[in-house]
């Protein structure tokens, strides 16, 4: 216990590294995504000439009243951006122990200097290109206590337009392994794809986006008070593991750096890079 408070508040006084490294690991992932670009665009777009092999079963809408205008395509973006983050981790980061954990985002390692959690989130037209809604065990909280039942977070009031929520992070700000001190960061990668009509949903853009850390957010910077930044879920009156909403624009204007867009240019075939 007095390891970690003394850890804690050591990350508390410089606070800034914090700031850093995420800075530092978001521009390593984003330049690997970049390299990657085309073949990512290749490979994700290729699911409509196999139509033939998967179409008799495909997956099925679900949810109250579905349109029947495209398919069920959260499963495209995540097996094919997980393969290609993977060989970004093992090429980019001399460091990269796959650590095991019992929750986090889709992909979770340790580099040298962080404990990296890293999801996706395949986005349709009827969703929201604007925002990432992530569950409490995707964002790190302020870790202010420690004691026989482990790390815990404070809980924070979040508010939207007409309602306002209690949300309980549950990251850790920071893991402690081998006595050494990784801070916790959280990367989203947002797939944005179009749809022509129903199974031909060609990759759009993707967006790389950093959300700072619990000590960042909770703590010495309060940047949950950043108008608009987090807002209540989609499940507020329905579930006792609520969600929040990660709102985009409030991001990118804390740091235009932490939201970065890969756009496919379809008539020239070429990939441009831009901020929010």
């Amino acid at each position: 216990m007095a390891d970690y408070q003394k850890a804690r508040k050591n990350l508390i006084k410089d606070y800034t590294k914090i700031v850093a490294l995420e800075k530092h690991y978001f521009s390593e992932i984003f330049t690997g995504l970049v390299n990657a670009a085309k073949r990512i665009k290749s490979d994700f777009d290729k699911v409509i000439e196999l139509k033939d092999f998967w179409i008799r079963y495909a997956p099925k809408q679900r949810g109250h009243k579905p349109r029947g205008t495209s398919l069920p395509w959260g499963e495209v973006g995540e097996k094919v951006l997980e393969a290609y983050l993977y060989k970004i981790i093992i090429s980019q980061f001399k460091q990269h122990n796959f650590i095991g954990l019992p929750y986090g985002h889709d992909i979770r390692f340790l580099s040298e200097q962080a404990f990296i959690h890293l999801d996706i989130k395949s986005t349709g037209p009827n969703d929201n290109p604007n925002e990432v809604v992530a569950s409490p065990n995707q964002v790190s909280g302020d870790g202010h206590l420690f004691d026989i039942n482990g790390m815990g977070n404070s809980k924070v009031l979040v508010d939207g337009l007409r309602k306002t929520m209690e949300f309980q992070p549950e990251l850790p700000p920071f893991y402690i392994i081998n006595k050494r001190i990784y801070p916790t960061l959280t990367f989203y990668l947002k797939c944005v794809y179009k749809v022509i009509s129903p199974g031909n949903q060609p990759l759009d853009y993707l967006e790389l986006i950093s959300v700072p850390n619990g000590l960042l957010m909770f703590d010495t910077m309060q940047l949950v008070k950043t108008k608009g930044l987090l807002t209540p879920g989609k499940d507020i009156k329905t579930s006792k593991h609520k969600r929040v909403r990660i709102k985009l624009n409030p991001l990118s204007q804390l740091a235009n750096w932490r939201c970065q867009k890969l756009i496919f240019e379809e008539k020239n075939k070429t990939v441009k890079t831009l901020s929010r």
